[in-house]
């Protein structure tokens, strides 16, 4: 092997002890079956991910709304514009618990909605309990079916695996996908990150007589920062934050100038506590959600 092929594969090897246990078998899975496979098949996938590696591509430059994108008269931050509740014959108290997917311990929120909240409105409140910004495209997803904000819909990137149906977003509640105790549907932030969230339904029950219609239950850990590189990238600036903090308290190395500029770029110095939520806040939000 060349000296840049064997830098490749150490970069690589480095990268795999870091995945989620599962992850690695199913990469080891996916190499047994690529050796199966006859070359031609092998090389129509290997094209197929050229073409997905490059949609991605185009997508991730275009992952903040741009001025060009979009049309310059519509709002796309206003949740006024589309109904907020579907008709519904019976509405009943739905417990979701929204956690982050593939970190320990794990950031979530637990929080009440109707039965009939719209998945658009149920995604930006999503975004506002999390934490995130919200200037990033996102995407409820239940087996082959995709939901998304009816403004992004227009330049979704097409499914080149397998079956894929797309929905908007403001044409569905959320018992449409999900009514059943103890069930999940995905929902995902940011395409480029691609910040994966399940959403479970905890429990189903009935108002009471003045109840509001969206409540917050609890929470736990702060949000990761935008655009720091997914989960992978995530860990690896906690690792960061933790080796600068040793050092700071005289009890390790001093990290490097790089690391340290992440640190700053990301706000994840020492005002930045992973372990923070904020309760209050997080009622706050939801009761704006009921005006």
């Amino acid at each position: 092997m060349t000296p840049e092929e064997l830098e490749a594969m150490d970069a690589f090897e480095k990268e795999f002890d870091r995945m989620p246990e599962e992850m690695q078998e199913a990469l080891v899975e996916m190499v047994k079956q690529l050796k199966k496979m006859p070359e031609n098949k092998r090389a129509e996938l290997f094209e197929a991910f050229d073409k997905l590696s490059a949609l991605m591509e185009d997508r991730e430059g275009k992952t903040d709304f741009e001025e060009n994108d979009f049309d310059e008269d519509e709002d796309y931050g206003d949740v006024s514009n589309y109904s907020h509740f579907l008709p519904s014959d019976e509405v009943q108290k739905y417990t979701l618990r929204v956690t982050l997917k593939g970190l320990k311990p794990a950031i979530y929120r637990k929080f009440n909605v109707p039965s009939n909240i719209s998945l658009r409105l149920l995604s930006e409140l999503i975004i506002d309990l999390v934490g995130w910004e919200g200037s990033h495209l996102n995407q409820f997803r239940k087996g082959d079916d995709y939901y998304a904000p009816a403004y992004q819909r227009e330049n979704e990137m097409p499914m080149i695996f397998g079956p894929a149906r797309n929905h908007n977003q403001e044409e569905f509640a959320l018992s449409d996908i999900l009514c059943e105790k103890g069930k999940t549907i995905e929902w995902e932030y940011d395409f480029g990150d691609s910040w994966l969230h399940e959403v479970r339904l905890s429990s189903i029950g009935e108002y009471a007589e003045g109840e509001a219609p969206i409540s917050f239950v609890k929470g736990d850990r702060a949000c990761p920062p935008e655009d720091c590189g997914g989960i992978w990238g995530y860990e690896d600036l906690l690792e960061i934050r933790e080796r600068w903090l040793k050092y700071t308290a005289h009890a390790g190395k001093r990290p490097s100038r790089d690391d340290l500029e992440r640190l700053e770029w990301y706000d994840m110095n020492r005002d930045f506590d992973p372990e923070e939520f904020d309760t209050d806040y997080a009622r706050e939000i939801c009761d704006d959600f009921c005006k």
